[in-house]
């Protein structure tokens, strides 16, 4: 008889191997699989919020990522259209005794990650599959759960509950009907490159033409991650076979960009996604929970993707835990992760649909890097939030957004 899984997790990024540690840890029999082979590259900012470092403490993977040479980010510049900037420092922001909440941020590359993520899994006790791609989900009547049916192979598990870190365009959100369309329609270019002059410890947001480029330094000050969000409707037809050649003649569109560019050589290839932002009706349905990207996906300006993964996953192992134990995985007890889950992220949600319609509007874009400029104490506060370790509500309130417009 085939064996049942207490819990099968289709996608290792950081969302399935960190549910997947927390799960084993717990005592459930998890099995692991993801379409790719590891290590490997993966289009993403490959920025790492400061409230993501207590998050693989926890899990035990942050003193190996930390020998691999990390970019410390001590806050960010965020540059207008105009060219004017201001910058906000993670450290300005203080505990109540005084202290810094958190100093830095981190620049990882995913190929690094993820695979130091899959092998903690894999030390855990979790059963990982490389290379084994989904092409339905069925329906289990004897378990209650779910069977998933391989593309190549007869090698199908079988689980009482599933867990879909599959990625932006999740194939079992889209089975399972819970995927919607999103109205913002967007292109991600991710390349990593050297030379780009003057790169400093602090993470770079340019804003220009309708368009933003983050500039993510890893460890040695010179490689550099670039990532570059166009608008699908007016730059598709532009890009397209030539993603790269796009993307170098992009970023001497951006005023204090155009001049640091002339001695930069591609590290790793360009690599892009379209359709960045996606929605969902809902993050669980009866014996599946939606982790990560595969749980909707807006804005990456605020570079939250992997905090989000990471911090959800915490989610994802106490509501299935609770389940399981129960041998209840219905839609109505599944739904208590829905609500946690978006009630840890609205006010997160309310500043990325802020900062999208300011990117659009250059005048305005303009006016809010002065008022910064003058206010730094303000600057600090919403780069703070952004690196999830403030609460959105220290913008989201009047005093705030007054003093943001006038």
């Amino acid at each position: 008889m085939p064996e049942i899984y207490d819990v099968a997790i289709v996608g290792a990024g950081p969302a399935g191997s960190a549910s997947a540690i927390h799960l084993a840890r717990a005592g459930w029999r998890v099995v692991l699989v993801d379409r790719g082979t590891f290590p490997r590259h993966k289009p993403c900012a490959e920025y790492l919020s400061p409230a993501a470092e207590p998050l693989l403490r926890d899990l035990g993977v942050l003193a190996e990522l930390a020998s691999t040479d990390p970019g410390r980010l001590r806050g960010f510049r965020i540059y207008a259209p105009d060219g004017t900037y201001f910058q906000g420092d993670f450290a300005a922001t203080k505990a109540p005794d005084g202290g810094s909440l958190y100093e830095t941020g981190l620049s990882i590359a995913r190929y690094h990650l993820d695979d130091t993520l899959v092998r903690a899994a894999r030390a855990a006790g979790v059963e990982v599959r490389e290379g084994w791609r989904m092409a339905q989900i069925v329906p289990d009547a004897t378990t209650g759960g779910h069977t998933l049916v391989p593309a190549v192979g007869n090698d199908s598990i079988t689980a009482r509950l599933v867990i879909a870190a599959d990625g932006l365009h999740s194939t079992i959100a889209k089975r399972l009907g819970l995927q919607r369309e999103s109205r913002m329609r967007k292109i991600a270019l991710v390349a990593h490159l050297r030379g780009i002059a003057g790169l400093t410890g602090y993470g770079e947001m340019h804003v220009a033409n309708r368009r933003y480029v983050g500039l993510a330094p890893f460890g040695d000050g010179d490689l550099c991650n670039v990532a570059m969000v166009v608008d699908e409707g007016r730059d598709a037809k532009k890009l397209a076979g030539h993603p790269q050649d796009f993307l170098l003649a992009s970023l001497a569109t951006f005023p204090k960009l155009a001049d640091r560019l002339a001695a930069v050589t591609v590290e790793r290839q360009t690599l892009a996604v379209s359709h960045l932002a996606v929605g969902v009706t809902r993050l669980s349905t009866a014996g599946v929970l939606l982790a990560g990207d595969a749980a909707g996906y807006y804005d990456p300006f605020t570079g939250e993707g992997i905090y989000k993964a990471l911090h959800g996953a915490g989610i994802v192992a106490r509501v299935a835990t609770a389940a399981l134990r129960a041998n209840d995985t219905s839609a109505a007890t599944l739904a208590r992760y829905d609500r946690e889950l978006r009630a840890d992220f609205r006010g997160k949600r309310i500043i990325e649909m802020i900062i999208q319609a300011s990117v659009q509007v250059p005048p305005l874009m303009n006016h809010i890097s002065w008022v910064m400029r003058r206010r730094k104490h303000m600057a600090d506060t919403i780069v703070a939030v952004t690196g999830d370790f403030l609460s959105p509500w220290a913008v989201l309130n009047p005093g705030y957004l007054l003093r943001l417009v006038v």
